[in-house]
């Protein structure tokens, strides 16, 4: 579920001339293209929305989170278990497989059956032998979930409600404590759930007490979480736990130590950030 997370819309404005102009901004990004491709080097992304056809041309152009794509190619080696959570069209999805190869494995999680189809096109037909898609919500518990749809911003589905109405489907979910059970290893962790952060890292306490060197890259929205009843110390203490310690991501794909307070203090600010746990060195 690929996206900057976006404002809380409240219903007491649905008729207000920002909510008029928040629709008609909606329906402009939702409107349909026909499936088109997005080239990124060898690969091919898939979009069939303005929005979605946005998303894969400033991802391939490195205008979109240009620092996690740097960060996977340094970070991420050959024959590695990588999980991508929230996967969408799979842009993460190509990034980690390209740095696994044929002999690693990438397992992408997107719930949305629409952008399922469009991540199966781009890794299916022989492209991505590593790449095992699911259509399935990473969760606490294995079993099934409530996703609600985004209107215009394809990317940001939830399992958590929104504060705006919105239509709702039953999609199957999984605990990735379940999923990477017969997994001989896992080594990175890419996460992000639209406010679902931690009950998707309440399903990861078993491997995470297990693989010690696993890495995870987490997109943290304040706002998002809160509304989920989360704060800074149902994210940050589980991962502290772990012996994994936040670190801000420099332009360059490097991170440095940060404090997990002040992180969150950067993330409210901000609206969100990407932070890389991993262990001191």
């Amino acid at each position: 579920m690929m996206s900057a997370p976006s404002g809380e819309h409240h219903p007491s404005a649905a008729s207000s001339p920002s909510a008029w102009v928040r629709r008609r901004v909606d329906a402009l990004r939702a409107r349909e293209i026909g499936i088109r491709a997005v080239r990124w080097g060898t690969d091919r992304l898939f979009a069939d929305t303005v929005d979605r056809y946005a998303a894969a041309l400033t991802w391939a152009h490195g205008l979109r989170d240009g620092a996690a794509q740097r960060l996977i190619a340094r970070e991420v080696v050959p024959r590695m278990v990588a999980v991508d959570v929230g996967a969408n069209l799979g842009c993460y999805t190509l990034a980690l497989a390209r740095r696994v190869g044929v002999d690693g494995r990438v397992y992408a999680l997107e719930p949305d059956a629409h952008c399922f189809a469009l991540l199966s096109r781009a890794v299916g037909g022989g492209r991505c032998i590593q790449v095992e898609p699911r259509q399935v919500a990473a969760a606490e518990y294995s079993g099934w979930a409530t996703l609600y749809l985004a209107g215009g911003d394809q990317g940001d589905h939830r399992v958590v409600p929104a504060a705006e109405e919105r239509r709702s489907v039953t999609v199957r979910a999984v605990s990735l404590d379940d999923l990477l059970a017969d997994a001989p290893r896992v080594d990175f962790v890419k996460l992000s759930a639209q406010g679902a952060e931690v009950l998707v890292l309440r399903g990861l306490r078993r491997t995470l007490s297990r693989q010690r060197d696993v890495r995870l890259l987490c997109t943290v929205s304040p706002a998002l979480l809160e509304r989920a009843g989360a704060g800074a110390d149902a994210l940050f203490g589980p991962l502290q736990e772990a012996g994994l310690a936040p670190h801000l991501l420099r332009r360059d794909g490097t991170a440095a130590a940060v404090r997990a307070a002040e992180a969150w203090s950067m993330a409210r600010a901000a609206g969100s950030v990407q932070l890389y746990f991993r262990r001191p060195p």
